[in-house]
């Protein structure tokens, strides 16, 4: 006979609420109320989730020390290939991943990459660094256990984004070191926020009123991942305000137009956040609905009305490039 479970004492946790912590890459360190989160709306949602990233006990996911070391090192004004090398050489799994893709269309050349100093030969210091971090991105931040699909399309979307804001800012005469850098990791408040809800026991909230609440509160959590990652200043800010441009505002950064530029031709290409509807009907209930607008003012600011073809012809390539062969 199956016997009672025990009365709850007072010292018994809530039910109500769940603690998780770990020290894995990829996971994070919150508490996270994740009752009814089907029965919340978008607003109440979107409180609950900020909650995580305001707490002083949040902790963002793990990452490899590799990447903070080489962003340390790419900001002092005099290093080494040498020094570079000893720092990344410690994870030799990373190694493999950035020679594989230094050799790629992407970073092409007619000499094979054989070693990191034949990669910093051709790449220079920083653009290693990104190559670094989009492999240590794409290890770490977008395998989030529920959200299978929404994290492929996350990490296809950041991936584009970063090669065509480099493109813009070099066209549009921005001399940006962090382009890149911001444009994979803009959207990493979207990573973060599945991470810590996936991370409950509960089955995933269900997509729709999750994302819309996501949609309202990423660029925050965001930022302060960013920060607790101890990132330079105009990273954590362009992060904490990409969505941020209006006619009568001065965005934080030259970068926040130039992420608008990006995300509007990763939109006309199909590799936006939401994909392309397939029966051709506009959408007026989308993620970012105001993309549009922001595009014009972006374009404004930038004084890129005469180079828009030119551009969209480079990230065309690129896009083709990420795709592989069909």
């Amino acid at each position: 006979m199956r016997s009672n479970p025990p009365p709850a004492t007072k010292n018994t946790p809530p039910a109500r609420s769940q603690t998780k912590t770990s020290a894995e890459y990829g996971a994070g360190t919150h508490t996270l109320a994740v009752n009814d989160f089907d029965l919340a709306d978008t607003q109440d949602l979107q409180q609950r989730l900020l909650a995580i990233f305001r707490s002083p006990q949040y902790k963002p996911p793990v990452l490899p020390n590799i990447a903070l070391e080489l962003t340390d090192l790419s900001r002092k004004p005099h290093v080494s290939y040498d020094d570079v090398v000893k720092v990344v050489e410690k994870d030799p799994m990373i190694v493999a991943s950035v020679l594989k893709l230094a050799q790629s269309p992407l970073y092409g050349g007619r000499l094979p990459v054989q070693s990191l100093k034949d990669a910093l030969n051709r790449l220079g210091i920083n653009m290693l660094r990104d190559l670094v971090w989009q492999v240590v991105v794409n290890m770490r931040l977008f395998r989030v256990r529920g959200y299978t699909s929404a994290m492929e399309r996350l990490q296809t979307h950041a991936t584009f984004t970063a090669y065509a804001a480099r493109i813009i800012a070099s066209r549009a005469g921005i001399a940006a070191e962090h382009a890149f850098l911001c444009g994979l990791l803009h959207d990493i408040g979207w990573c973060g926020t599945l991470i810590a809800v996936s991370e409950s026991d509960k089955s995933p909230a269900d997509p729709k009123t999750l994302f819309a609440a996501i949609d309202k509160m990423h660029m925050e959590a965001g930022a302060a991942m960013a920060k607790l990652w101890a990132l330079s200043p105009e990273i954590c800010a362009v992060i904490g305000h990409h969505h941020d441009l209006s006619k009568d505002k001065r965005p934080v950064s030259a970068l926040v137009p130039v992420l608008v530029v990006a995300e509007k031709f990763a939109d006309d290409l199909d590799f936006g956040i939401e994909a392309k509807p397939q029966d051709g009907i506009v959408r007026h209930d989308r993620i970012d609905a105001n993309l549009e607008g922001r595009f014009e003012i972006a374009v404004s600011l930038l004084k890129l009305d005469s180079k828009l073809d030119m551009i969209h012809e480079l990230v065309q390539e690129a896009a083709a490039k990420i795709r592989g062969p069909e």
